[in-house]
């Protein structure tokens, strides 16, 4: 009797300190990749009452099979009855020909998307609109690069072409500053960060993907948007006095700590941009991560890991601002990639104005970086399995003492 638990011990033990050695094995970037019940786009399209119904079954087969494997979800309506359902607020007043209104997840943004165009008929044109939502050149561009990558920083580019280089400089050595440190990352991620630029040139072509982004006009200076796993954004858009090195560098450097840091959800949840996600694309990425982002258990687990990381002690230190998260770099809570010495142009003078103090706004935290205090991988198994080893003992103990 006693051999047979002396045998089943060290099985028993090696489970339970796998398991729980499993729960540090993601990082934001592998949790950007799990859909955990994010709400879909909404599309409404809608067609006057007088439409014939050969063209609204037309219009339903084309707008299943456009979605089918997308996070967009498509309905068809006549003007009747769109006036009595959730999409009455997206509804055109006077409803002449068929229109499709794109909703955001949150439903607090619209934007018209064209199914007509003169010369072509709607089973063909209707196709073209659909398709435009997910399907631009550089945003098929930038997001196999997010896919494929660390991350992405996306620049906009605006109308001041000096402060166009000066962010494009900046967001250069953030990701060289990111990329010299990937070594130390708790779980491995192949290819750095990278950085993308949509011109002015390009805006025009990119409607639906800038919208999704919340970008919706091209303004004096750029705007920057950090992308990461399937096509999520991370954080707020930078522009303004918003956008300087130390935010973007929180901001991508939080894409490769482990999932268990204590950052608000919603950091790790972003919303993600239109996309497909085919079967083909997820058995690619299922080998590249090690896991299949789209098993149930796996979202469980993951589900359980977040749930845990929302304890009350780590939401009020790491919040769901921006502030907040500069906040737990300055304070220690959370480990900032140490940027190569560059920091120092920092303290020349920018050829800005000085203005009056910002007596609301607070001061912008330290340059100074907070050295990595975080346990690796190792050690936090360590730290798990010593106490399992010691309650094992205790227990096989207990046994020997029954069974004599």
């Amino acid at each position: 009797m006693r051999q047979r638990q002396m045998k089943k011990l060290p099985i028993i033990l090696s489970v339970l300190l796998v398991i729980d050695a499993l729960a540090c094995r993601f990082n934001v970037r592998d949790v950007g990749f799990v859909d955990l019940g994010s709400e879909k786009y909404r599309l409404f399209i809608f067609v006057p009452d007088a439409t014939p119904a050969a063209e609204v079954d037309s219009l339903k087969s084309i707008a299943y099979a456009t979605y089918l494997e997308s996070n967009v979800k498509a309905e068809v309506l006549t003007a009747s009855s769109a006036a009595k359902s959730e999409a009455a607020p997206f509804l055109p007043r006077d409803l002449k020909k068929v229109e499709a209104v794109f909703v955001s997840p949150d439903g607090k943004k619209s934007l018209e998307v064209s199914l007509t165009a003169e010369g072509k008929p709607l089973a063909v044109s209707a196709w073209d609109g659909l398709e435009s939502v997910f399907d631009s050149p550089r945003r098929n561009g930038v997001v196999s690069k997010v896919y494929e990558h660390y991350g992405v920083i996306l620049i906009v580019d605006g109308k001041n072409a000096d402060e166009n280089l000066r962010i494009r400089r900046m967001a250069d050595t953030v990701v060289a500053s990111i990329s010299g440190k990937m070594d130390k990352l708790e779980k491995e991620i192949r290819e750095p960060p990278v950085v993308e630029v949509i011109s002015a040139i390009d805006f025009a072509g990119e409607k639906a993907f800038m919208w999704s982004l919340g970008i919706t006009e091209i303004t004096e200076t750029p705007q920057v948007a950090i992308l990461y796993g399937r096509g999520r954004i991370i954080g707020p858009v930078l522009r303004d006095e918003r956008l300087d090195e130390r935010a973007l560098t929180a901001i991508v450097n939080t894409i490769g700590l482990n999932c268990e840091c204590g950052l608000d959800r919603k950091w790790m949840q972003g919303t993600m941009i239109p996309q497909q996600w085919d079967e083909d694309v997820q058995k690619r990425f299922a080998d590249q991560l090690g896991f299949d982002p789209e098993s149930p258990a796996i979202r469980i687990e993951m589900s359980q890991i977040l749930a845990k990381g929302q304890g009350a002690n780590r939401q009020t230190q790491i919040g769901g601002t921006l502030d907040d998260l500069l906040m737990g770099y300055r304070e220690g809570a959370l480990n900032l990639a140490k940027a190569e010495p560059t920091l120092p142009q920092q303290k020349t003078p920018k050829p800005i104005e000085p203005t009056q103090p910002k007596a609301a706004e607070p001061k912008p935290p330290s340059a100074e970086v907070v050295p990595r205090t975080g346990f690796s991988f190792f050690g936090w198994a360590m730290m798990a399995g010593v106490p399992i080893l010691v309650v094992g003992a205790v227990i096989l103990l207990l046994g020997r003492k029954r069974d004599s």
